[in-house]
């Protein structure tokens, strides 16, 4: 095969995978959501025995990243992928099947498995390994059909409940991705080596890097190397801020509900219009990084986050603020970690080795975002606001910028004074 499947590179083919991967785990990301109430009302539980579900996923998820990250370079994408996936669902599947909460757990060992080769790791992995031009696009496009899958799957979650119950709703969910996703995944789902093409604009941006240092190969530090450098700690602060940054507009449904004193089905059109924000940003963003650079999308972040939850602590007197500020923070939530947080990370390290540096990097930023979830919501607990959060949502964006001007400052010097390694 060429370079291009027709007049299509087939990079392109790649981005629809991705696109049907996150189609296939925005299913599983509501295997709780709306489940819980059913759930915990059935069993006789409380709310944190289910929902430790999901820290059992996080924590199983980051303990098997650098294993993914080295897998998915060495084994079949086709194999390995679409395998994660499976397990996933049937993990989801079973949930459906289980008398107590403690298959729950299981099942979040299941789908932590899966997460691992599937999600926050492998999206930025699979498409930097197939874009060397308009990565940001690419990615943007991905983790955009992500947010519309998860608002579309919210929904079909809670009227499958209402009309078939719980444990039918787990079922049929999990069968969807399995006909109409996984199938073409397995079957398209290729590293360049195996299609036998090479990379999205990587004859353009080996040219580029001839022209502007005088050397044709990739430039990027190795692991042992980046982690003796001050500039990958400084890239890694930025995606921890952005971890814990975006944990916080999680709560915009409970702080409409809590703090505004709103009905329940106004606090999820809240929640609903800051996912539609992230849907049309994700696309934007990935522009904005291909067309002007990652210190764009890192000040663009910083911006809109500062205008949402800015406005959000204003509707605390004004109600009427509070869908536009959930929109304009759905423009710097999420994706600043999806989509910016390892667009940041590959532009600091390089490429080479970008993704062996990237899996051990997931570990903390997946473990940082299990870790302040719970204490965030603690803000309002000890305040009776949550006007603290958002104050911190704000700052943790503002620090990300910072900290991400200077790994991109350390990054340009490290290159030039150790120019001649990569000639």
């Amino acid at each position: 095969m060429g370079t291009k499947a027709g007049k299509r590179h087939y990079a392109w083919t790649i981005v629809i995978c991705c696109v049907l991967i996150y189609f296939t785990t925005s299913v599983v990301t509501v295997s709780l959501g709306n489940f819980v109430s059913p759930v915990v009302k059935d069993f006789g539980i409380q709310v944190r025995q289910l929902t430790l579900t999901n820290s059992i996923e996080c924590a199983v998820m980051a303990v098997l990243y650098p294993v993914a990250g080295k897998v998915l370079n060495t084994k079949k994408l086709s194999i390995v992928v679409p395998s994660a996936l499976f397990l996933m669902l049937l993990g989801m599947f079973l949930m459906g099947s289980y008398s107590s909460v403690y298959g729950f757990y299981v099942s979040g060992v299941m789908i932590g498995i899966g997460s691992a080769f599937t999600q926050y790791l492998a999206m930025p992995l699979i498409i930097s390994m197939w874009f060397k031009k308009k990565t940001g696009t690419a990615l943007g496009i991905c983790v955009s059909c992500g947010n519309a899958f998860s608002i579309l799957f919210n929904l079909i979650s809670a009227q499958l409940i209402v009309r078939t119950g719980w444990r039918d709703a787990y079922h049929i969910l999990a069968l969807i991705p399995l006909v109409v996703a996984l199938p073409y995944v397995a079957t398209h789902l290729k590293s360049p080596a195996e299609a036998g093409c090479r990379p999205y604009g990587a004859e353009e941006a080996e040219r580029e890097a001839l022209a502007a240092s005088g050397a044709g190969q990739t430039w990027g530090v190795t692991r042992k190397e980046a982690f003796r450098l001050p500039m990958l700690y400084f890239a890694w602060l930025v995606c921890l801020c952005y971890s814990v940054g975006s944990s916080v507009p999680n709560y915009i449904a409970t702080f409409s509900t809590m703090e505004l004193g709103t009905s329940v089905e106004l606090g999820s059109i809240a929640s609903s219009i800051y996912s539609v924000g992230s849907v049309c940003c994700g696309f934007l963003l990935g522009k904005i990084n291909d067309r002007y650079g990652v210190k764009a999308g890192m000040t663009w972040g910083m911006v809109f986050m500062a205008l949402g939850m800015g406005g959000l602590m204003l509707s605390i007197r004004n109600s009427a603020l509070l869908i536009p500020s959930c929109f304009l923070t759905g423009f710097g939530g999420l994706n600043m970690y999806s989509v910016q947080a390892p667009l940041v990370a590959r532009t600091v390290v390089g490429d080479r080795h970008y993704s062996e540096i990237w899996a051990v990097l997931m570990i903390g930023n997946s473990m940082i975002a299990a870790l302040v979830y719970s204490p965030i919501g603690g803000i309002y607990d000890v305040t009776g606001s949550f006007a603290g959060a958002f104050i911190l949502g704000m700052i943790m964006y503002t620090a990300a910028l910072i900290f991400g001007v200077a790994a991109l400052a350390m990054s340009k010097k490290y290159r030039n004074v150790h120019k001649s390694v990569f000639e």
